[in-house]
This record gives structure tokens, sequence and C-alpha cells, in this order.
């Protein structure tokens, strides 16, 4: 078992290497306004979550041992409370940021992101494979990063804060930690390792790691 800072066990299989690992963040909602508080009450620190998303691809980008090949963004690249007027450079901020992993990053679509900008604008900016059909408003897609392995982004949005179920058929629904309600001097970013057999979150600052069978049919 390997035990991650945060005390979570992860199953480690003794000298296999993952087939591939990818990076994973959620929720980094920035927008260059004061700190503030969600509905709920939770504490929301707009400026810190781009500093996140930075030492996220930082940490991706030096995991040479792992291979990280690719990231996902899970979605709310901007908050609803941005500006209208400072929404279209928050998202940009934040896709440059992106752009320097030295891989692919795809993303998917939240419900504070279609609160800023239109999703046929959004579909662009964040590149999708189906930008060539903007015009449809297509924000679901799929890829293929490795053989064998086929990676579904659907266009739809829920909301958790770290939930994590399996269902009757052994899929496993996990929701990330938000970069968002990191405090400064905070992390919320991970990375998943892919074995034949099941998949590994580890998890970063304040996001839990995960260890996920498959089903073995």
């Amino acid at each position: 078992m390997l035990v991650q800072p945060n005390g979570v066990a992860v199953r480690a299989t003794p000298g296999k290497e993952p087939l591939f690992s990818f990076g994973v963040i959620a929720d980094v909602q920035y927008a260059d306004i004061p700190d503030g508080r969600s509905f709920l009450g939770v504490p929301r620190y707009y400026r810190h979550s781009i500093t996140v998303l930075q030492r996220a691809v930082r940490a991706w980008n030096a995991a040479d041992k792992q291979h990280v090949r690719f990231c996902v963004n899970f979605g709310d690249i901007v908050d609803g409370f941005c500006p209208k007027d400072r929404s279209l450079p928050a998202v940009q901020a934040v896709v440059a940021e992106f752009a320097r992993f030295h891989g692919p990053a795809y993303h998917m679509l939240g419900n504070h992101c279609l609160y800023n900008l239109p999703r046929t604008k959004l579909v662009s900016l964040l590149r999708m494979p189906t930008a060539a059909a903007a015009a449809e408003a297509r924000a679901y897609y799929d890829f293929s990063p490795f053989p064998g392995y086929r990676f579904v982004v659907l266009d739809a949005y829920d909301f958790s804060a770290g939930g994590y179920g399996v269902d009757g058929r052994g899929v496993h629904h996990r929701t990330l930690e938000a970069a968002l309600e990191c405090p400064p001097g905070t992390d919320a970013f991970g990375r998943v390792d892919v074995y034949l057999d099941r998949m590994a979150l580890v998890g970063t600052g304040r996001m839990r790691s995960t260890d996920m069978p498959l089903p073995s049919d």
C-alpha cells in the first residue's frame, strides 16, 4: 500500500508501472475579484485558484516517471461572480496556463462557464475536439490516449464537494475537490495512474487519493 500525505492508502503493484497517467483538476473558477463565499457559505479564493493550476501544471510536467500524457479539466473554468466584461480575459488567462502543460488538455463545461460566456464561444476557446462543429454548440466528445482505452467526455454538470460512489455495474463516480476552495498555500489536484485492473487517483493537498478497481470482465 502507498500512504499519501493526506492519510489515504492507495494500493501499489510491486514492480509494475502504470500503463499511462493523466492529470486532473476541477473548479478553477478563476476571477480577478476579492475572495468570497458560495451561496452555501463555503469560502472561495478566486485569485489564488489560478496559482493552484500553475502548481498542478508544473507537477504534471515534472512527473517523468509516471509520464503524465494529458490532463483533464473537470469544468467551471471561471466563476459566476466574475464581472461579464472580465469573463473573456479570465478564461483566456486560465487557458494560457493549461497551454504550459507538455501535452493535450481536455476540458468540460460547468454551470459557471455558462453563466459567463455562450456555449459556442467556450467550445472554441477551450479548443474542444468538436470546435469544427461549434455552430451546433456541442461540448461532448471522445478521445483515445492509449490503445484499448476510450475516454468519453459528457456535456453535463452536477454538484457534490469530493463525493465518490460505485454503481451496480462497477462504474466509479468521483467528484473532485475544487481548486477554488483552496486557501493560499494549499492545493487540490492530482493524477490518475491507469493499470490493467484499476485506476489510482493520487491526490495532492486537499484532493483525496482514491483506488478504483476495474471490473474483471
